[in-house]
């Protein structure tokens, strides 16, 4: 009985923690350059696979498909009944030539598998799997890690790229919140982009 009240006295410390920011996060030297896109999320409004659309920023919506996640009130995704399983769709216009892709979520309670945190250039149907590369940043109640990609092998041209990563098997996992930076790389003039075959790519995306 003990054990069960100081579980769920814990569990509800975490889901109604204010702590909803990015300790020391990774914040790359060419954010808000051009040929860039950024993104940040400090607070989530659907918990159950509605949409969580950036506040600061633009370019993707969230998604967590786990079962059983609530929105406490401090604005966190908390993983109530089961694991966290987060999407990270475009919904913006992609970068060319993708370069490199920068990551920093904050979590609290039972972490995130950050071992398992992937890039995805590209359609569902033919796209790559890229794993991004971990490094913790802060401590404490809720911990920052950033995570960074190297896309320059991906595939060339216009590109989509979304993000994956869960809590595992672990439920009582706390999402803080998440900011997203991606580089890509100079549109070449349309003389160039017909020598690719992608001018008729780069006018479709712009409508």
């Amino acid at each position: 009985m003990f054990k069960t009240l100081t579980t769920c006295v814990v569990s509800l410390c975490i889901a109604g923690s204010a702590s909803a920011e990015l300790v020391n996060p990774v914040v790359p030297d060419w954010r808000g350059d051009a040929n860039t896109a950024f993104a940040q999320w400090d607070s989530f409004t659907s918990a159950d696979g509605g949409p969580n659309a950036p506040e600061q920023g633009f370019g993707w919506n969230l998604f967590n498909f786990g079962p059983g996640a609530v929105i406490a009130s401090s604005g966190n995704l908390y993983a109530a009944g089961g694991p966290l399983n987060i999407h990270v769709y475009p919904a913006g216009a992609p970068l060319f030539n993708l370069q490199q892709a920068v990551v920093n979520i904050s979590f609290a309670g039972n972490p995130i598998d950050t071992d398992d945190v992937r890039a995805f250039v590209g359609e569902a149907a033919s796209g790559e799997f890229f794993t991004m590369t971990g490094e913790e940043r802060s401590t404490g109640f809720a911990s920052t890690w950033a995570f960074t990609v190297d896309l320059t092998g991906s595939a060339r041209g216009f590109q989509a790229l979304s993000f994956f990563f869960g809590s595992g098997d672990l439920n009582n996992s706390s999402l803080d919140a998440i900011s997203i930076d991606v580089l890509g790389s100079a549109i070449p003039a349309p003389g160039a982009l017909l020598g690719f075959g992608l001018l008729g790519v780069a006018r479709r995306r712009r409508r």
